[in-house]
């Protein structure tokens, strides 16, 4: 029927004649046995199939994507939490009285002690170098402390003890 309109339009045109915006019952009627005589261009049978096949399989697309990223996720986590688990140093935990045990992973147990203890090593020279670091971190506040209270006891002096003119 739309495509009957712009026909009937286009022959309009030709006359140089505008389309009303509303069509008189006399033209409508007219429009009417128009479209009753020739019949209106049909889509394809295959078109709605066809559009409802590419829209599923774009949803299906959209759905893979999504779980694949969703995956990715969950590995990079996995990942992220195994190398915090072996990167963190075995704390030993000792009872007041009791001997001294070791937190292992127990995939560990079955390996050689001597792999551990330079792990414990390794451990415990990075806890050192920590510790070196910041009590070079105090030294050098606890300097500068001292030369902002140096230096605020001057002005006090010169404050206190001079007058000074503008």
């Amino acid at each position: 029927m739309i495509h009957n309109i712009t026909e009937e339009r286009e022959k309009r045109y030709r006359y140089d004649t505008p389309l009303p915006d509303s069509f008189t019952d006399d033209e409508l009627l007219q429009l009417i046995g128009q479209v009753e005589e020739r019949e209106l261009i049909h889509a394809p049978g295959h078109l709605k199939e066809d559009v409802f096949r590419r829209i599923d399989r774009q949803r299906k697309q959209e759905r893979n994507r999504r779980l694949i990223s969703y995956r990715v996720k969950v590995l990079a986590g996995m990942a992220a939490a195994l190398t915090v688990l072996l990167l963190i140093p075995a704390e030993r935990q000792t009872a007041p009285d009791g001997p001294r045990h070791t937190f292992t992973i127990p995939f560990l147990q079955d390996e050689e002690t001597t792999g551990v203890d330079e792990w414990e090593q390794a451990a415990f020279e990075r806890n050192q170098d920590i510790d070196r670091v910041w009590e070079r971190y105090q030294k050098q506040q606890e300097r500068k402390d001292a030369g902002e209270r140096y230096l605020q006891e001057v002005k006090d002096y010169f404050t206190n003890n001079f007058e000074w003119e503008d």
